[in-house]
């Protein structure tokens, strides 16, 4: 007959928390993995920004999905102007760099559509080109928690384009 062997409570703690260090290890793994691609783009953007858009520093970086991507990057200029360069993600890396004093503020983008809309939950809001024009997306959750997309123009806030409720 065989004995069984009681576990100590050492030994249950240990397994425990090496199981509970793998599950660590696989969701951080996992994140990590899943940002990488943002990461490039946003190295990627800042790195062109400089080099074809010529601006001197870079702050902050977001993706327009129209229908031609774009790199939207804030910075300054080498004469210390505040700008944004749209940097055209194909391969010639066409880059359209516009002052911030030009067209209207991403808050003034913002209260136009919260006036107009009331949206429950805005999701993004970047800079891009449609038709030609520099604009803001704002793509935000209606009251029914619909997705829907309201495009600016850039220089003076008028609509472009409005989807609602997809």
């Amino acid at each position: 007959m065989r004995v069984q062997r009681k576990r100590r409570p050492e030994q249950v703690i240990k397994v425990v928390l090496l199981v509970l260090l793998a599950v660590i290890i696989a969701v951080y793994g996992t994140l990590w993995v899943a940002q990488r691609p943002a990461h490039r783009a946003q190295k990627t953007a800042y790195s062109l920004a400089v080099s074809k858009g010529k601006l001197k520093t870079t702050t902050a970086f977001s993706q327009y999905n129209g229908n031609q991507s774009y790199y939207a990057v804030t910075g300054t200029s080498s004469k210390n102007v505040p700008v944004y360069a749209l940097i055209n993600t194909n391969k010639k890396h066409a880059t359209t760099v516009v002052k911030q004093s030009a067209g209207i503020s991403r808050e003034k983008a913002l209260r136009k559509v919260w006036s107009k809309r009331n949206p429950s939950k805005v999701i993004k809001i970047t800079l891009g080109k449609y038709q030609g024009n520099v604009v803001w997306e704002i793509t935000y959750l209606n009251q029914k928690k619909n997705l829907c997309y309201e495009i600016l123009q850039y220089r003076n806030g008028s609509q472009l384009k409005s989807i609602i409720n997809i």
